[in-house]
């Protein structure tokens, strides 16, 4: 059974191969919300294929990862989706009245620094503290939470957002009206403290060229299961491998004679191309502890958990790939930190996986080379090709520690383009006779006459 994407060249295996699970949902696109962490995703509804008429479909399941289309993919959709339509977007919830009268970690002590007057901080449940409407930015001003002891608001003296960290101001100000000093407001032994702010549910990060591949899978049970006895057992669900994919660098679905030159840009590739392994750098993950605080930022640049990334693990891969042959020459150079070998030079390699700048890849003979700025020739918005200079690095480096362990863990699922154009109209592009899963729509007779 092809992928669902090849439905326009493989019409017979797909028409007559009975499969044991239902097929995804064609015509996936991902289109910007024209905001900061916002993409909409848009399907067709897999109910109309005729291969998914022997399932009871109950929805669709979506799944993200970041940094690399080979994964690994999270499941972002808790339940099953009915529609054809889902907003994946930074999530930053709103914790309502929180009670920390329990929680203070200062309660009327001075903290031994010289301080004149007792503190009160209270640390919130949840940490990191986040501004509203942002990409998960660490809350830093006293605007940004709203505290209230016993129902009466009070203005916060300090923020500490990475920690989770609010300290009340206990001070006297003076009030020029009246000639009086407004006594300050602390908690007593008895008040309530409440505390209402932000923290960040779900991060979708897009600066910086942040690479986002999505997935979409069809759930269903065979049509004799009864759907009021439907145990988990019983669901039926499409393999990830051969879902619809797309990413946020998929501008406009490939066609069949941009296909046809990818796919000999890659015959020459197969017959003088130089193999070699890739490691994408992780810019999304789980924090490594070398990472003091949310201040500095900066991980320690041998940490041998997340090599220098500040992410654990610090890189996807490796994956196999090929890449334009050396054509550079190789120059011992003596530089104030000793002698080093210096060797540079630009190369290309296919549209997968799509590369960034700090990536890095490893050769058969065990170099090592950084991947500089990645330029992409594309066509409408495909891409096409990657180019990008490469340079050597020392054996020193700490990215020489990053272990290549079994390549045939990390065997790299090359998908194929996968569906028509985006937003198209059916009614512009409809061709009688030919079956929805192989059929390609798009939005214009021009396109259906190049296609067809």
């Amino acid at each position: 059974m092809p992928y669902a994407s090849n439905r326009d060249w493989n019409t017979t295996e797909l028409e007559y191969t009975k499969t044991p699970w239902p097929l995804p949902p064609l015509n996936l696109f991902l289109t910007s919300g024209y905001r900061p962490g916002v993409f909409d995703l848009r399907w067709d509804d897999p109910a109309t294929l005729a291969l998914n008429s022997k399932y009871k479909l109950l929805g669709v399941n979506i799944y993200r990862s970041f940094d690399s289309e080979y994964g690994p993919f999270n499941r972002i959709s808790e339940l099953l989706v009915c529609s054809t339509f889902w907003r994946d977007q930074t999530d930053n919830e709103v914790v309502i009245e929180e009670d920390v009268s329990g929680q203070f970690i200062l309660n009327g002590e001075c903290s031994g620094s010289g301080a004149q007057s007792p503190r009160w901080v209270f640390k919130t449940l949840h940490s990191p503290i986040v501004k509203e409407g942002s990409q998960a930015v660490t809350a830093d001003l006293p605007d940004d939470v709203l505290v209230h002891i016993d129902g009466v608001p009070v203005r916060p003296m300090r923020v500490n957002g990475f920690s989770g960290e609010i300290e009340l101001d206990p001070f006297l100000y003076a009030d020029v009206a009246r000639q009086k000093l407004d006594p300050s407001l602390v908690p007593g032994p008895n008040s309530r403290v409440t505390c209402t702010y932000r923290r960040n549910r779900t991060l979708l990060k897009t600066d910086l060229g942040q690479r986002v591949f999505y997935r979409i899978t069809t759930v269903g049970v065979r049509n004799n299961c009864d759907l009021s006895q439907v145990q988990c057992q019983n669901l039926i669900e499409t393999p990830l491998e051969n879902a619809t994919a797309t990413s946020s660098m998929e501008i406009e679905k490939i066609d069949y004679i941009w296909r046809e030159g990818v796919r000999r840009n890659r015959f020459i590739l197969e017959q003088g191309g130089e193999r070699v392994k890739i490691f994408l750098r992780k810019n999304i993950g789980v924090p490594c502890p070398c990472t003091p605080d949310d201040y500095h930022k900066q991980p320690i640049n041998d940490c041998g958990i997340c090599y220098g990334t500040g992410i654990v693990g610090g890189y996807e891969g490796p994956y196999d790939a090929l890449i334009a042959p050396d054509d550079a020459e190789r120059r011992i150079a003596q530089k104030d930190i000793g002698r080093t070998l210096e060797h540079q030079y630009e190369v290309w390699t296919g549209p997968m996986p799509i590369l960034s700048q700090r990536d890095f890849l490893v050769k058969i003979n065990g170099e090592r080379y950084s991947i500089g700025a990645v330029r992409f020739p594309t066509n409408r918005g495909m891409v096409l090709q990657q180019h990008f200079n490469i340079g050597h690095l020392d054996e020193k480096d700490i990215r020489y520690r990053v272990p290549v362990g079994n390549p045939a863990r990390f065997a790299a699922i090359q998908f194929a383009p996968n569906g028509p154009e985006r937003e198209a109209d059916p009614s512009i592009t409809s061709k009688p006779g030919i079956p929805d899963e192989r059929e390609l729509r798009g939005r214009s007779k021009a396109w259906e006459n190049t296609t067809y």
